[in-house]
């Protein structure tokens, strides 16, 4: 929609919040929600001993996480690596390792290098958040966990419901929730509308090409009335008016607002297929942002009052979430029925983690890969044969 000033959930200390839940939920709610469904255990926390970062990713192959760009050039930052030319960034790492808590066990796995989406480095998108994602290469494929899953194309109604999966947690720490128990905390809180989100005034390029989709959600405040707003409205009621009629429709579950902690965590989107429902790997949490685009103060100080003012924060932000997928057309999403394809820019980096991670392509697949992306604008030739002599 419009313009919003863009914060970003950078994790740049020891600090992990998580999210600002409804004020109506307990913690157990949130845990129970993230237990709700099998593919939830792909959702997993990403930690680095050495920087003190800490964040949330997703199981997408047996060896592969995803998880955000900027938290994870955050730790680049503290230890220090080389990287390649064009932003490109294949890291050896020993320090980070991914934990995956189930009801009885908790799985953890070792990460050997990373991969960051090297559009993530171009123009202004690491500022945008745009093309937020890691890849994390683990020593040892995860046996006892489905990874998440991808589709191809999907026509998606805007009531489809939407999960975060999350480990983000600090907030706990307030009067909002009593607790003492674990430090690894898995929670879960629905995402209840979304919104096509642009970061800037002049991103026209963005509505006009059919490359890359953000959206956002709103933390809504629940409307007592039941009628259907004029578009002329303030957007915060015409968006928190739809957000109230899908909440009430999935019988009041939790719901809440992504905070840095939060940052990486899935968004998965329940399809129905065949009269059986499915929950799809959508995209990753990237930040949060005010409705107005102004925020009342700077850092820690803005989700200390988020924290602390919790029912006067409702209605005033939005989560911002990147996707793994674009839209079909060349006109913006409908708001009642858009079709979504995954992007083949990243389809082709993640066929590269996967399928060659440890050499040379063949030519056969170099022809095909090169023929896929060809026709992205924003990756040339030379980026191209860069890349794919990376694995």
């Amino acid at each position: 929609m419009n313009l919003f000033v863009f914060l970003f959930a950078c994790l740049v200390s020891t600090i992990s919040y998580g999210m600002s839940p409804d004020g109506t939920h307990t913690l157990a709610d949130y845990e129970d929600l993230s237990f709700e469904i099998d593919e939830f255990d792909a959702s997993c926390a990403v930690v680095d001993s050495q920087a003190g970062i800490t964040m949330t990713g997703v199981l997408v192959a047996p060896d592969i996480v995803v998880t955000a760009a900027h938290g994870i050039e955050a730790i680049f930052k503290k230890l220090s690596p080389t990287q390649t030319n064009h932003g490109i960034a294949v890291i050896p790492i020993s320090s980070i390792r991914v934990y995956f808590k189930g009801k009885n066990q908790t799985i953890v796995g070792e990460v050997s290098r990373v991969l960051l989406d090297p559009r993530y480095f171009q123009d202004a998108n690491a500022r945008e958040g745009k093309f937020d994602f890691a890849f994390l290469k683990l020593i040892r494929p995860i046996r006892h966990i489905t990874p998440a899953a991808l589709f191809q194309k999907e026509t998606i109604p805007s009531n489809a419901l939407m999960t975060v999966v999350t480990y983000g947690m600090s907030d706990v720490k307030h009067t909002l929730f009593n607790w003492g128990g674990s430090p690894l905390l898995r929670r879960a809180f629905r995402l209840y509308e979304r919104d096509t989100y642009f970061g800037r005034h002049d991103d026209d390029e963005v509505l006009k090409s059919s490359r890359y989709l953000q959206e956002s959600s709103v933390y809504f405040k629940p409307l007592k009335r039941n009628i259907q707003p004029e578009e002329t409205d303030a957007e915060e009621i015409v968006r928190s008016f739809e957000a109230t009629q899908n909440w009430v429709a999935d019988g009041k579950k939790p719901y809440a607002l992504g905070l840095p902690g939060t940052s990486g965590s899935p968004v998965f989107i329940r399809l129905n297929e065949n009269g059986k429902t499915k929950d799809y790997l959508f995209g990753l949490v990237s930040s949060y942002a005010h409705l107005t685009g102004q925020f009342r103060t700077k850092g820690t100080h803005e989700m200390e009052y988020i924290l602390t003012h919790q029912q006067q924060s409702l209605g005033g932000y939005q989560t911002i979430f990147s996707l793994f997928y674009r839209n079909k057309t060349d006109e913006p999403a409908q708001k009642s029925m858009a079709t979504y394809t995954q992007d083949p820019i990243f389809k082709f980096l993640l066929k590269a983690v996967i399928e060659n991670h440890d050499g040379e392509m063949t030519e056969e697949k170099n022809m095909q890969t090169r023929e896929e992306i060809s026709t992205q604008k924003d990756v040339g030739k030379t980026f191209i044969s860069k890349l794919l002599n990376i694995f």
